[in-house]
Formats: structure tokens, sequence, C-alpha cells
């Protein structure tokens, strides 16, 4: 999961128009208008830049603060590469022009402002996401997550190894069941958001740390998985995912600051799961909902031994994992997010499929479940 972080304190527009001109060049500078765009999870500041004339645009995007410049240079280079394979749904980042005294001569995409931030300006892709699919949109995103990890699976470059999906899984599973749980202090501030954070906090500790919850997790924890190791985008909600106006075309897959070595079914998790969130009158397994996802999917690219097993137990273990990152994050780090609404939103409907995904994950330990 791509880590959500701090809002940075916004900057003068005339030290945007020149972070911008670090990548343009001659009167281009000039006959560019910036745009700022609504904060997302991350809270990194992102402008859309147009071209006066041509109606050209690009995205000059601050980069998480908690980024390493080995993972910003890594997803970089996996844009690339997809694109000089053909693939061209990811955003690719475009030169800076001139060396950057503050930074290596091997971040030529990449900038830094006086105040210690990074940037990088991407080509911009136009769509909208679906938040609704209907069965065509969801074949084009199987179709674009198999190209894309058909395509990436020859991606050499090395990244620092870390758990995959799996593993990272029942790693957190068993610190949820073993930690003893701490209700948070009642703000003293007067504050409703806070209040009602604190109140779904407790819900989420009483389902999960009920005596048959915790029986289901234990079992859980013994499924036996393989897993395919390889490039994968890993932050792929719904959100993410563009399509054409009229929906009969996908047009891009951005903010792919996540990516990194993993199994393939976490994308497919990911995506497909998040679209059943927002969408919660059917709580089937997700191969039953969407079939023919999966078989577009399988028809592109080898996914693996029990490819729809390992995708609905990352996704129903995601949302119990999910709420937990999400409660550490605001109650042991005390982070404050730039909208603290859309944090509750997404809390709000975890807790609500959390029923769903626990009774799933019961039924997925009898073995004619698994398929």
């Amino acid at each position: 999961m791509h880590q959500p972080g701090h809002r940075t304190p916004p900057i003068p527009i005339e030290q945007i128009t020149r972070i911008a001109s670090d990548f343009f060049e001659g009167c281009q500078k000039t006959v560019l208008s910036p745009t700022l765009t609504e904060a997302g999870f991350s809270g990194s500041t992102t402008y859309i830049f147009t071209h006066k004339h041509t109606g050209r645009r690009y995205v000059l995007k601050q980069l998480p603060r908690h980024l390493s410049l080995e993972q910003i240079l890594w997803t970089q280079n996996l844009a690339t590469f997809t694109h000089n394979q053909g693939y061209a749904l990811l955003p690719v980042a475009i030169h800076r022009h001139g060396g950057d005294k503050f930074l290596p001569d091997a971040t030529p995409k990449i900038t830094k402002h006086t105040d210690g931030s990074l940037w990088q300006c991407l080509e911009y892709i136009d769509g909208k996401p679906c938040e609704v699919p209907q069965k065509h949109q969801t074949l084009l995103g199987a179709k674009a997550l198999a190209t894309f990890h058909k395509v990436a699976s020859a991606f050499q470059m090395p990244l620092r190894r870390s758990l995959c999906g799996w593993r990272r899984r029942t790693q957190q599973l068993c610190t949820i069941i073993t930690s003893e749980p701490e209700l948070p202090e009642s703000n003293k501030v007067d504050n409703p958001l806070h209040s009602e954070l604190r109140a779904l906090y407790t819900q989420f500790v009483r389902l999960i740390h009920a005596p048959e919850t915790i029986e289901i997790i234990r079992g859980t924890l013994k499924h036996k998985m393989s897993a395919i190791h390889q490039p994968a985008l890993k932050d792929c909600r719904w959100e993410h995912f563009l399509f054409s106006e009229s929906r009969d075309r996908l047009t891009g897959i951005i903010d792919i600051d996540g990516a990194g070595w993993d199994d393939p079914a976490v994308d497919m998790a990911r995506l497909l799961g998040s679209w059943q969130l927002e969408n919660q009158t059917r709580q089937e397994k997700l191969v039953d909902l969407w079939p023919e996802a999966f078989q577009k999917y399988s028809a592109i690219v080898e996914p693996g031994a029990d490819f729809s097993f390992r995708v609905q137990i990352l996704h129903d273990t995601g949302i119990i994992c999910g709420m937990d990152r999400w409660f550490h994050w605001i109650f042991k780090e005390k982070r404050q997010f730039p909208n603290m609404k859309l944090v509750l939103r997404r809390i709000t409907h975890l807790l609500h499929a959390a029923p769903a995904a626990i009774c799933r994950l019961e039924r997925s330990q009898t073995p004619l479940n698994r398929n």
C-alpha cells in the first residue's frame, strides 16, 4: 500500500512556476499556465500546467517525502521501460533541463526545491476513473494489468527486496492478533471527526479481537500460497485507472509511486477489491463477481497456481490489514491528512466490508473453496 503522508505547506505560485521551469526551456516557460489539483491521500502537491497556445498539458508533482531516491528512480525507469516496449498506459516523467547542484547526475527527471522537496514533471494522461464498473470496464482493467505484468516481467532494474504480498500479510496479521489493542484517548478538543474515528477504531477492535475472528485468522495463516515475484503496481485502486469519456477505452494508470516487486495477484486484488468496496451490495468472491476479468487476465499472461484464490485471500486480508494501518497512522503516528473526510470514508468502507471478508476467510479454509 502506498503510504499516505502529510500535506506540505502551500508554496507561492511564483516558486511553483520556477520549479516547473526546470523542465522547460526558452519561451515555453512563459506560456505555461498552472492549476492546483485537489490533494489525494499522499498529500503531495500537484499542479497541471497547460500550454496556452497548444493546449498540451503536463503534471508537476511533488514526490512523497517518505520515498527514497532509489524508489523514485525505479518507478520512473519502470514507466519508461514499459513505454519503450509499447505499453503506453503509465505516466512517463520528462527530463529536467540542465543540471541540479543539489541532486546526483543519476536523477535527470527530478528537481529539488529550496525547501528540500523533490519534484517530477509527467506527461498528462486524460481520462476519468470509473467508480461503478460494468463488465467491459473490468475487462479493460484486467487486460491492462495482465499486459503490464507481461511486459514488466522483463524489467530487471534491481530494487531493495521487500516481503512479498502474502508473507507481508501474514506478518501483519500475526502482529494484529497477538498485540493488546489500546483505545486512543478522547480528544480534549471538540473534534467530531476524531470522535468518529475513535468510534470506528473501537468497532474494529471488537470485531477483530473477538475469539471467533482470531481463530479464523489463525486458520488463514496456515495457507501455503505460491507467489510470483516481479514488478507490480501495488497501489492500483480504481481511482488510479482512467477511462475515456465513453468508458469504452482505458487511457492510463496514474500514481505509480508505490510500485515495486510483489505478487501480481496483489494488483488484481487491489483493483477488483476496490471496486467491490465501493459497491458493497454484492459480497461474493471476486472471481464469482467478475469471472470474465479473470479469464481475460489468464488469456494474456500465465498467472501462476491458484490465482483466483491468491487474489481473494489478498483482498480479504487486505481489508483487515488496511484498517489496522489506517488506525496506526492516525492514532499511533498521529498523522494529519489533507482530506480527513476522505480518510473517514475509506475506513468506513473497510469496516463495513470486514464481516463479509471474515466469512470468506473462514470458508477459504475448506478444501472445496480453494478454487
